[in-house]
């Protein structure tokens, strides 16, 4: 039996898209698998429940988060890669995620949120708040700033979308989602800062 199976893609940015599918190799290649402990955080504020790595790409956190876990991205070409972590895949669309209401102790999201719209992030939020039950947990990264679109500088797989954040719009974002004791912390990275914003339905 194939270990991705396929949902549905509603509005992904097709161009982001084929960045990805033709650079999957060289992306991971650079990146490498996750060090930052975000992933291993994220697991001890959930427990044994199950969670997805939503946006998880080559699958560089699910060995960090660990088993119950459910990589989900819309590209073919990442989740290939994905497989080698053993864990069940699927592939869709962040806005329109494939689980039933109330069935997720957690949902992960390393820099996969920022490349939606900004007018589209309150949507997305409110369907990974439907997927998750009383009490779940969702950690969420962006850049942190005020860029939006397809030339961020700096970005060494050029084409993508992004939409960067302030700390106090992350915030007020995840709040107006339905989502509680709502957190953004700062982290230093390479060019500029990511924001961890940390929530519980």
């Amino acid at each position: 039996m194939d270990s991705v199976s396929t949902a549905y893609a509603r509005a992904v940015d097709t161009t982001t898209i084929e960045v990805y599918e033709r650079s999957a190799r060289r992306w991971i290649e650079r990146r490498g698998e996750a060090t930052d402990g975000l992933g291993g955080r994220f697991r001890a504020q959930v427990g044994e429940g199950p969670v997805a790595d939503l946006g998880c790409g080559a699958g560089r956190y699910l060995g960090e988060i660990g088993p119950p876990v459910i990589g989900v991205d819309a590209t073919a070409a990442m989740l290939e890669l994905a497989r080698r972590s053993g864990c069940p895949l699927v592939r869709a669309d962040l806005e329109a995620l494939p689980f039933g209401d109330a069935t997720l102790a957690g949902a992960f999201a390393r820099h996969s949120y920022l490349h939606l719209p900004k007018d589209r992030l309150g949507s997305a939020l409110r369907d990974v708040r439907r997927a998750l039950r009383p009490g779940g947990h969702l950690l969420v990264t962006v850049i942190e700033g005020s860029y939006e679109g397809h030339a961020l500088p700096g970005d060494d797989f050029a084409g993508r979308f992004f939409a960067c954040w302030g700390a106090s719009e992350l915030a007020a974002i995840l709040e107006s989602a339905g989502f509680v004791d709502v957190d953004v912390e700062t982290l230093e990275r390479p060019r500029g800062h990511d924001l961890v914003g940390t929530a519980r339905r």
